[in-house]
């Protein structure tokens, strides 16, 4: 169990997760908890703190090469928790963010390819003779 737990502590996607649920739960848990109004929940939080996560975590998914599937757990963690089951965001614009966030981490994930290993490979079309 040691092990286990060492393992997922050094593990590249452990800390961007914590961070994914304070970020998409804990976060909307206490805007409700302490009332906060419409504009600052939805301005601050939801599209500053959450569509920067998302940036960031697209390039993230891309740069630790984790599979394409981590795409949608921000979206699905933010629109399935905290809007549809617990009703922290209100439903009017919940979802709409979500895809919002879904967008913003696929825009990353495929617009920079500077950190590919397959980008300074050879191409073969030619063969190997001018090598």
């Amino acid at each position: 169990m040691r092990n286990f737990l060492n393992k997922l502590h050094h593990s590249a996607w452990f800390y961007n997760l914590l961070v994914m649920i304070f970020v998409a739960v804990l976060l909307p848990f206490v805007a409700d908890k302490f009332d906060w109004s419409d504009i600052n929940l939805v301005f601050w939080l939801c599209f500053v703190l959450n569509g920067g996560f998302a940036l960031y975590f697209g390039a993230q998914i891309r740069k630790h090469g984790l599979r394409f599937y981590w795409i949608f757990v921000q979206p699905l963690l933010f629109g399935v928790v905290t809007t549809w089951y617990f009703d922290w965001v209100d439903t009017e614009y919940g979802y709409y963010l979500a895809g919002l966030y879904l967008v913003l981490t696929i825009f990353t994930f495929w617009s920079d390819t500077r950190s590919d290993p397959d980008e300074d490979l050879l191409p073969i079309d030619g063969g190997y003779e001018d090598l």
